[in-house]
């Protein structure tokens, strides 16, 4: 049972997310014209723990807005989400897709791992379903990558 001097020191969770998503996605489209916040429900719905949601929910906040990681630290959010985020923001003046990919692979960082295949596989299918083929196929060999490296297929698993 949580006490009410507890209250102040829970990390926060999914509805914290979900909240920092919609109030920053806001507004925000995707190459095919739909908001970027459904995208990022999608990835964090698919989360396995509440980890992976929270992730999920934020992982393209800081890269398509003016949010920063210090501002998730200040919210309280976990030094593992925050290091997830850090992985899962890709600086394009500093890395290629493929090299920021292969910096999520050696990372050894489980949940940045687990949630970028989750974005790769909800990016393959609004890809597809956009007709978008250059994307689809830049996230797919993504995909397929981080199954050779890894050693796991991720591509077939639900």
């Amino acid at each position: 049972m949580i006490e009410s001097g507890d209250i102040g020191r829970m990390r926060p969770g999914v509805d914290e997310a979900v909240e920092i998503a919609v109030m920053q996605l806001k507004g925000l489209r995707d190459l095919a014209g739909n908001p970027d916040l459904l995208h990022a429900m999608a990835v964090g719905l698919a989360g396995r723990t509440e980890e992976e949601q929270v992730v999920g929910f934020l992982h393209d906040v800081v890269e398509d807005t003016d949010w920063t990681f210090e501002m998730f630290e200040e919210r309280g959010f976990s030094k593992r989400v925050v290091d997830a985020l850090r992985l899962l923001t890709h600086d394009t003046g500093k890395m290629s897709y493929m090299q920021y990919i292969d910096s999520i692979c050696r990372s050894g960082n489980e949940l940045a791992i687990n949630v970028k295949v989750n974005d790769l596989k909800h990016n393959i299918w609004r890809a597809e379903q956009s007709g978008l083929n250059k994307y689809w196929v830049m996230h797919y060999d993504a995909l397929r990558y981080i199954e050779r490296t890894l050693g796991k297929d991720f591509h077939r698993a639900g």
